[in-house]
């Protein structure tokens, strides 16, 4: 009996003749009961062999897929219209990132620095315990001022000469009077005269005493404000307000600091605006600026 022999699709591959033969070929001894067994067997075997081939459109067999999409359908990210300001935005955003980064180590550097000056400070403190000097006004001469003239309008020009005398009790620390102070004298928030203080080193744990001139010209005086100091002389109680700025150096051991205002604030009251005038009662108050 011829055997059914099936249409193929395409030639076979490589070692597949082979195969088709084992499967086309049956036992001329097998009884004709398991004949028809056999062939549908080999026709089995022969289809799943032929779906293992690949070329055999016999079912989906993995693979990658082209999909194929028209040109005007495709989007940039960014649009060609809009790639130039895409590309600015980029480069300002680097920017800012680099400019922030700068500032933040700017920053911390400023903080350290800050930390570390302030912990110097607070041992050099622990260690010096630093005092602010005292001060005080000794002696107040005045010349130049005539109350008992006819004219309440004249002018006058006084000069004040003050003895001033600080002292420095920081046992390990001294002081730098440097130039560019300034000493006023007011009465009744009126300027009299003006003078400034001497440069000079002060050691630790010592008195400086010294003395400076004042002196103030054309100072017009209002009857009220004449009459009133007529009237405080009479009394032997004369007010005035002594003013001092004057820029210090600490001197810690060998370590010179930078520049710091002290300023001086003294009430002071004579008997009388004349070369012998004594000084009555004073009080003076002290306050400084680190920068």
């Amino acid at each position: 009996m011829n055997e059914r022999v099936y249409p193929r699709e395409s030639p076979p591959v490589s070692g597949e003749h082979s195969n088709a033969k084992l499967m086309m070929e049956s036992p001329s001894s097998a009884p004709v009961s398991g004949e028809h067994h056999g062939r549908n067997m080999s026709q089995d075997s022969f289809t799943s062999s032929k779906m293992s081939y690949p070329g055999y459109n016999y079912g989906p067999n993995p693979g990658t897929y082209v999909v194929q999409v028209p040109k005007d359908q495709i989007y940039r990210i960014p649009p060609p219209e809009n790639a130039h300001k895409y590309k600015l935005y980029t480069k300002r955003k680097a920017r800012k990132g680099g400019c922030r980064c700068c500032v933040c180590t700017i920053l911390a550097v400023i903080l350290i620095l800050a930390l570390l000056l302030a912990v110097t400070g607070a041992v050099l403190y622990l260690i010096y315990k630093p005092k602010a000097p005292s001060y005080s006004i000794e002696t107040v001469r005045v010349k130049g001022i005539n109350l008992s003239s006819a004219s309440t309008s004249a002018t006058i020009s006084p000069v004040f000469n003050i003895t001033l005398k600080t002292q420095n009790n920081n046992g390990k620390i001294g002081v730098y009077y440097e130039q560019g102070s300034w000493i006023k004298i007011y009465h009744d928030g009126v300027n009299l005269c003006n003078g400034k203080l001497p440069a000079f080193y002060q050691p630790p744990k010592s008195v400086t005493v010294f003395s400076t001139e004042l002196s103030g010209a054309g100072i017009v005086l209002s009857k009220s404000a004449r009459d009133k100091l007529l009237t405080e002389q009479k009394r032997a109680k004369v007010p005035l307000e002594i003013d001092v700025k004057v820029p210090v150096k600490i001197k810690i051991g060998s370590i010179k600091t930078w520049t710091i205002s002290v300023g001086v604030s003294c009430d002071v009251t004579v008997n009388a605006l004349t070369a012998n005038a004594k000084v009555v009662s004073k009080n003076c108050k002290v306050s400084a600026k680190p920068w």
